[in-house]
């Protein structure tokens, strides 16, 4: 094989490796979508209500896939900790995203989105109580854990000292950028308890 070959294969290979642009998409809390391509944000929005997800994320979606949607390669899905019905809308939109464009769909831990940096990160999981993650250089190395929300644990051991962020927002593109530094794949979405609501025992009996 001559070197111009081996150039030419060696290229192929690693366009096949590269995803292209990365759609990430998160409703643990509020909701936001983001695209990013490579290092660089293309697309970022985000609403701060923690009940209306359906509702903004159509917009959201199709705004953020217009004149891109050939260059998605990855679909990227915050898998929490939030509350059940919230986060399970994204979960089930990124799903269906990367079925439709035909791409791999990918989950990392929400708390990723909080920051690049270092922190003990933690998020409104309703019921006052919090969900926290140790986060090191933007990746969860710790959690997520759920603890009641006056009384969440400061960082111990060789993360004691670390800020605490007690987030109000995730960024999706954070998310992105998380898994093109090796953010943990998760592939079950991070409740952390049981839902609110829970199927009954059996029909009810009705009385004479």
């Amino acid at each position: 094989m001559t070197q111009q070959s081996m150039t030419q294969q060696s290229m192929t290979q690693q366009a096949a490796t590269q995803p292209g642009m990365v759609l990430a998409i998160d409703t643990s809390l509020g909701t936001s979508v983001a695209v990013v391509d490579g290092e660089t944000v293309v697309f970022r929005e985000q609403a701060a209500d923690t009940r209306r997800h359906a509702e903004h994320l159509g917009g959201m979606l199709e705004r953020a896939l217009e004149g891109r949607r050939e260059r998605i390669g990855l679909v990227v899905a915050g898998m929490g900790p939030g509350a059940f019905t919230g986060l399970r809308v994204g979960i089930a939109a990124a799903r269906a995203a990367a079925l439709g464009l035909g791409v791999p769909c990918r989950g990392v831990a929400s708390h990723t989105g909080v920051t690049s940096g270092s922190a003990q990160v933690t998020t409104d999981v309703r019921r006052k109580e919090r969900a926290w993650s140790i986060v090191v250089d933007g990746l969860v190395a710790v959690g997520p854990h759920l603890a009641p929300a006056d009384d969440v644990p400061p960082p111990a051991g060789e993360h004691r000292g670390l800020e605490r962020i007690d987030a109000e927002a995730i960024d999706a593109a954070l998310l992105a950028l998380a898994v093109a530094r090796g953010a943990a794949e998760v592939q079950q979405a991070l409740y952390l308890r049981e839902a609110d609501a829970v199927p009954t025992a059996g029909p009810k009996r009705v009385s004479q």
